[in-house]
């Protein structure tokens, strides 16, 4: 069985980091290959205890005793997050780059991939694989960049780091234009990891979160206060209960918060939500994947990740008050297409691991 190091982001705070280092070693697993994943940081704690913060202003002293309320909860998320990812994701662990750098895990294949592990202001070399020796491929799956703007400053380390990727595939199609500057290779566009394991798959990973009404789920990266308008709105259009998915201080509306989901319970939390509002590219990645009625809220500054994913997969958009007639049955239409750009990618996978078939 062939080995496979894995160079992402999998953080107990970000659900998508998690949900795509799951998913490509899912897919890496049906084409026969052993996998698991590298970091240049220290394995975290079983515990922790978040620190609250005080503040003079009025407005502090609102947010610090807010957040005090939820810090146990988010205590408990972390700890039940870092149990899922030891449970579910092999990782390896180095306490630096440096350590990392000196003794490289060994493995048959290395592959970058997939989340912001291009981002220009990081230019993390994990993320690049330059740990490796230049005998050794560094290959790539459906990276994403965050922001394709590459300031000055960085414009020199990132043509270097690029221009040493043996093979290129990226996320959305509009990093073709923009790597394209720095690399002589051929960029392909991959679908996110996350949609290369089918949903029952998904679902034997869900957790039940407690819930004892029906609910839309809002889950937001990205925000602008005046949309709570349209949340209260459709929470007295449709007398369903507005549940925020939330991260810590959120001014986002919901009459109902959770601050203690770990991935599994995120998963179940859409999958039996009557309706998602997001602006999270995971979460729409998942409300599609579970074949949910979805609104997709788009960050005006950062819109290709969301708009490439809705453009690909010929998804209807939706405003958020009429997000319970988004038509279920153009998911015949989405499913299949997934379904093809799920075997497109995997051909992909088996070409640049070399495996016959």
């Amino acid at each position: 069985m062939k080995k496979v190091c894995v160079a992402t982001y999998c953080e107990w705070s970000s659900y998508g980091s998690v949900m795509q280092s799951l998913g490509l070693k899912n897919a890496l697993e049906s084409i026969g290959c052993q996998s698991y994943v590298v970091k240049d940081r220290v394995a975290p704690l079983t515990k922790i205890k978040i620190p609250v913060r005080i503040g003079k202003s009025p407005k502090s002293i609102i947010v610090n005793s807010y957040n005090s309320l939820i810090r146990k909860k988010t205590e408990k998320r972390y700890e039940n997050s870092v149990k899922f990812i030891k449970n579910s994701v092999d990782i390896i662990y180095y306490n630096d780059y440096e350590t990392l750098k000196k003794n490289p895990p060994v493995a048959d294949y290395y592959i970058a991939g997939s989340d912001q592990i291009f981002h220009p202001d990081l230019c993390r070399p994990l993320f690049f694989l330059e740990f490796l020796n230049n005998d050794k491929k560094r290959l790539t799956y459906a990276a994403s960049m965050g922001k394709t703007v590459v300031s000055k400053s960085k414009e020199e380390a990132f043509k270097d780091l690029v221009s040493k990727i043996d093979t290129v595939s990226v996320r959305e199609k509009e990093m073709v234009d923009v790597l394209s500057k720095y690399t002589s290779k051929d960029i392909n566009v991959h679908i996110d990891p996350t949609f290369l394991t089918e949903k029952e798959v998904w679902r034997k990973y869900e957790r039940e979160y407690k819930l004892k009404k029906p609910y839309i789920l809002v889950y937001a990266i990205y925000w602008d206060r005046k949309l709570n308008r349209e949340l209260k709105k459709l929470r007295k259009k449709t007398g369903y209960d507005i549940v925020l998915l939330g991260t810590g201080f959120s001014t986002v509306y919901g009459n109902k918060k959770i601050y203690d989901a770990d991935p599994g319970q995120f998963l179940w939390l859409i999958d039996n939500a009557e309706a998602v509002v997001t602006s999270s590219f995971h979460g729409v990645a998942f409300s599609l994947i579970f074949n949910k009625k979805l609104s997709a809220v788009v960050n005006p500054a950062l819109p290709s990740r969301i708009n490439d994913l809705l453009d690909l997969l010929n998804v209807e958009k939706k405003e958020i008050t009429s997000v319970l007639d988004f038509n279920l049955e153009s998911y015949n239409q989405i499913n299949e297409q997934i379904e093809k750009e799920r075997d497109r990618s995997i051909t992909y996978l088996k070409e640049i691991l070399e495996i016959n078939e």
